[in-house]
């Protein structure tokens, strides 16, 4: 029985971070140590973090200064329809979902991959050179070389990549952000984006040790928990998500409304 209950206390602690509260903001006294208006540059975009800001108004005007070929996003955004509300010709609600792994409650098994492949931080120009085309394998946005290596010497950004130890190519990247090191997070988070594994060389589990190896690497920093995001129709990455015990969770991500994002917010049949 009393397991039971602490077992409630921890799902009722979990859904009542204020990440998973949009519709209420937290005390003062939570959120006394967070920076404001907090909008990182990726290379591919801003990621802007809704709950450091004080009004809609200057997320919108974040999101008009978006330069083009950019895809700026927000997320953790208070009542994020209400701020897609006071700019319906500017900005849509992400036909994606997010996704939470708990650090210090969610395991993971160990993952065996072979040992022709290597997982270790992006080191230099090479590297995110060889990032840079992965991306544009996989039909993402390519990031400035000079700002991957930026972020990566701060303890902001964490890029790893895979390495195959053949012909030292790189086969596989992920981009992680501490949310504490970014804005002092009260609820001591973190995320990951830009998974990418090269479609010509996917090996299996490829993308599996990328994730793990990120998530012993927030672990060891203390973290409470990463999140993630993904299209609501890639059916794949969310298998593997679930398969490593990541749990949905009602966060959402606002874009700007642009000729990239076009296919996300006009509607009508897939071609």
């Amino acid at each position: 029985m009393a397991n039971r209950a602490a077992a409630f206390r921890e799902r009722l602690k979990r859904f009542n971070t204020p990440s998973m509260r949009s519709w209420d903001r937290p005390p003062a006294w939570r959120t006394a140590g967070m920076k404001r208006n907090v909008a990182l540059d990726c290379g591919w975009g801003r990621l802007i973090f809704g709950q450091t800001f004080a009004d809609h108004e200057s997320i919108i005007r974040l999101f008009q200064s978006e330069p083009e070929g950019r895809r700026d996003l927000a997320i953790y955004v208070p009542d994020h329809h209400v701020l897609v509300a006071r700019a319906p010709d500017l900005l849509f609600v992400d036909p994606s979902y997010t996704y939470r792994l708990w650090l210090h409650a969610d395991r993971i098994e160990p993952v065996r991959l072979s040992s022709r492949f290597l997982i270790r931080f992006l080191r230099d120009e090479r590297d995110a050179e060889q990032v840079n085309r992965l991306y544009a394998r996989c039909g993402m946005i390519p990031s400035p070389v000079e700002t991957i290596l930026r972020n990566q010497h701060t303890r902001v950004f964490s890029y790893f990549v895979a390495e195959d130890r053949l012909d030292n190519t790189v086969v596989g990247t992920i981009m992680g952000v501490d949310h504490r090191e970014a804005f002092g997070d009260p609820d001591n988070g973190a995320s990951f984006w830009c998974l990418a594994v090269d479609p010509l060389r996917q090996a299996k589990g490829l993308g599996r040790a990328l994730i793990s190896h990120l998530l012993d690497s927030y672990r060891a920093r203390g973290r409470h928990y990463v999140d993630l995001s993904v299209l609501y129709d890639n059916r794949k990455a969310i298998r593997l998500y679930r398969s490593m015990g990541f749990r949905r969770i009602p966060v959402y991500v606002v874009k700007r409304k642009n000729a990239l994002n076009r296919p996300f917010y006009k509607g009508g049949p897939k071609r």
